[in-house]
């Protein structure tokens, strides 16, 4: 008789010498507190992602990438079959679900690709949401028909800080923007996705 191991029997056998190698074509999330090594990797990830912008905003330094204490929600992907991550996902467990802060990838299309349909798809169920801007932000709303928070007090509420409202821009799809200030810089955003409010 064929036994096979059920998903989180592989997960921990692949696991088990102390290296995280994720399955490939499968997105796990992880706590990143037992893999502080992957701090390096995982810096890279980010940077090939935020390069066209001159990086993420406060990842700097490999020493960045764990040091925020709010980033408590980590998720990857290995799509070329290397057993280590291609694209990376983090974020924020809060009480209105899960806040996405960032993404990290190899730079390839599978991967662009891999990060972009799993938030598309993440952002239309409920507890799941993003503040995001520029060419993503009009990919999601476009092409995924994400939802989008379209009313100041909840975008306050969710977000626990004052923002001075937009609303329509003549540029951008949706109605939703605002502007908050972040790392001492005013940014435009629009929230996405389905938080409990």
């Amino acid at each position: 008789m064929i036994t096979f191991k059920k998903y989180n029997e592989f997960l921990n056998e692949i696991t088990s010498s102390g290296e995280l190698k994720p399955p490939r074509g499968k997105a796990i999330s992880f706590n990143h507190k037992k893999y502080p090594e992957l701090a390096g990797e995982f810096f890279n990830l980010i940077q090939t992602a935020y390069a066209e912008i001159g990086g993420h905003i406060k990842v700097k330094t490999p020493d960045d990438v764990f040091a925020d204490p709010d980033w408590n929600y980590w998720e990857g992907e290995d799509i070329h079959g290397s057993r280590d991550f291609d694209m990376i996902m983090f974020g924020q467990k809060t009480k209105f679900g899960v806040k996405f802060s960032g993404v990290g990838h190899d730079g390839t299309k599978d991967a662009k690709r891999a990060y972009i349909d799993a938030r598309g798809e993440d952002l239309k169920k409920l507890g799941f949401y993003l503040e995001v801007s520029g060419k993503i932000a009009e990919i999601l709303i476009n092409k995924y028909n994400v939802p989008i928070v379209i009313d100041k007090d909840e975008v306050t509420k969710v977000l626990g800080k004052p923002v001075q409202w937009i609303g329509g821009k003549k540029d951008a799809s949706g109605d939703g923007w605002y502007v908050r200030t972040i790392a001492g810089h005013p940014h435009e955003k629009i929230l996405l996705g389905r938080p409990k409010i």
